[in-house]
């Protein structure tokens, strides 16, 4: 439901009660429109909130599965260099010795690479990627769990603002109430999650 169905339920609601009471009863006509304008405001604030989960929780996702295929390659890579190390090292015992030594200069060299990949601080490192991919990872989860709590409260919001706009039309009170119910559930659902002070278990 976008700003203008909003517009066009309050609308449709003063036509209404024109039609019904000729023109009187501002007081109720006023107060509907109040109540389904701020019910609107909030609709699209969560709207906007969800639809920011729901990107936030997708791009997270590409980044840690990016960051673990780097952490892999690296990973992959260092065992490669510590391999070959391990080679020369057993190679050189049968060569003549200059030979020997630059054999044992390479294995060494070989060797400082691998470590350096493991923790060369501030240089994509192996430790440096494997706090990325998990920093993407808690991200992303906080989003997913925003989002359904986001998507809850957006329905209830909606339904709420329908009802107002029936009351509105049939000036049945028990229909407001059911409207400000909701209402006061999906305004609830929406701080939970924004703040996830009380998860539920059941989102």
């Amino acid at each position: 439901m976008d700003a203008a169905e909003v517009k066009e339920l309050i609308d449709e609601a003063h036509e209404n009660e024109k039609g019904k009471h000729g023109g009187g009863d501002g007081g109720l006509k006023t107060s509907t429109a109040v109540y389904i304008s701020m019910l609107a405001a909030v609709l699209a604030i969560v709207s906007v909130a969800g639809s920011n989960a729901g990107k936030d929780m997708m791009a997270n996702a590409i980044e840690a599965s990016d960051t673990y295929a780097y952490y892999q390659a690296k990973t992959q890579r260092q065992i490669s260099l510590r391999l070959a190390a391990d080679e020369l090292e057993l190679l050189s015992a049968g060569m003549p010795p200059e030979a020997q030594a630059r054999a044992l200069t390479k294995s060494v060299e070989y060797r400082q690479n691998a470590d350096r990949m493991e923790a060369d601080d501030g240089k994509n490192s192996r430790k440096d990627l494997l706090a990325k991919a998990k920093a993407a990872e808690a991200k992303r989860d906080h989003a997913a769990t925003q989002d359904p709590y986001f998507d809850f409260a957006e329905g209830l919001l909606q339904l709420a603002i329908v009802l107002a706009s029936v009351f509105a039309i049939t000036n049945m009170t028990f229909i407001l109430w059911v409207s400000r119910v909701l209402a006061a559930v999906g305004l609830a659902l929406a701080i939970d999650g924004f703040t996830l002070i009380y998860p539920l278990p059941f989102l």
